[in-house]
């Protein structure tokens, strides 16, 4: 009962958090994933959090600190995992797309990975000290998994971050930037 109570309490107060916020697909880095479904349907995973229902959760209480931080200087997660059935086209076209765009805003290519069975890109946008966006783009015949993250990333904190929206077992990323 108090679960329920509290899953109402959120789902109300969500519209009102969010209206104060920017909107984030104006966010620059934002990555839309919509075009996905048209191909492969509903995304098997989905996670969307952003504005102040993710200044939530980070406010909530976590075992890691590190972690706990990380969250609260995030604007947006998404994470969408879509079955490919190893029909990879459509998913690759908007991984070339999408890395396009990205590198007109000047996100940098941190990681490429071109494997028969699998195809992996990684982006960042940053300032001298600190990271303001992340994309993962993973494709391989099972899945398609995009995850952008913006907001404010502490390069250190990188891994808890990405660990922290680790929602996909077959695709690990260690992502390490810290000196």
């Amino acid at each position: 009962m108090k679960s329920t109570a509290l899953a109402l309490s959120i789902l109300l107060a969500t519209p009102f958090a969010w209206s104060a916020d920017e909107p984030i697909n104006d966010m620059p880095g934002y990555v839309d994933f919509a075009e996905l479904s048209q191909n492969y349907g509903e995304p098997r995973v989905m996670v969307n959090l952003g504005g102040s229902l993710l200044k939530l959760v980070g406010t909530m209480k976590h075992d890691d600190p590190v972690a706990e931080e990380a969250l609260k200087s995030l604007d947006s997660v998404r994470v969408h995992v879509y079955d490919t059935e190893g029909e990879t086209s459509s998913a690759e076209q908007r991984m070339d797309t999408v890395s396009s765009k990205l590198e007109t805003l000047e996100w940098e290519q941190i990681v490429r990975v071109r494997e028969p069975d699998d195809r992996v890109n990684v982006y960042v946008k940053y300032t001298e000290d600190r990271i303001q966006g992340l994309m993962v783009m993973a494709v391989n015949s099972e899945e398609a998994v995009f995850v952008n993250v913006l907001g404010d990333i502490d390069p250190a904190h990188l891994n808890k971050v990405v660990d922290s929206i680790d929602v996909v077992d077959d695709f690990d990323i260690d992502i390490d930037m810290a000196p």
